[in-house]
């Protein structure tokens, strides 16, 4: 209602702007005064309007007098709105013990990569050299054959 009321405000601005522009008992002036007269009733009838939707909000609600307040704004909103506050201000420094952390992490990782190389090329060394050698196993037919003892039977005990 309040578009309403401000809309019919707004016309009513308008013709009294156009009714001091015109020369006094011209034809078109009479027209506009009428006009002026049931804008001015319309708004009159709005603010009756408001104030009885008032009044019931407030009977609705047990307190006299009581208005309804806007509805919040988005959640959206307020949040880029902070986040676009936040971003005016300096980044902070890590702490001397985070950086020192994360410099031997960094260390770490650099000697795990070192190692985890060296056994890449030792598998590519020793998969090349069974490729030399026909697939044979390393070491195969110069060790001596294990030979092993024959189980005895066990006894039986007898009571």
């Amino acid at each position: 209602m309040d578009n309403q009321l401000d809309g019919q405000q707004d016309l009513r601005r308008e013709l009294t702007r156009e009714l001091d522009r015109m020369a006094p008992g011209s034809a078109e002036r009479a027209g506009i005064e009428a006009r002026l007269k049931t804008v001015d009733a319309r708004i009159t009838s709005l603010d009756q309007q408001i104030a009885e939707a008032d009044a019931r909000v407030a009977q609705a609600s047990a307190v006299p007098g009581a208005i309804v307040p806007p509805p919040p704004r988005p959640l959206a909103v307020g949040y880029a709105r902070r986040l676009w506050k936040r971003s005016a201000t300096a980044v902070a420094e890590l702490p001397r013990e985070w950086a020192e952390r994360f410099t031997r992490l960094e260390q770490a990782v650099d000697a795990v990569a070192v190692e985890l190389e060296r056994v890449g090329e030792g598998q590519r060394f020793v998969t090349n050299l069974f490729a030399e050698q026909g697939g044979r196993a390393l070491g195969a037919g110069s060790a001596e054959p294990i030979e092993m003892r024959q189980r005895e039977p066990m006894r039986q005990s007898r009571p």
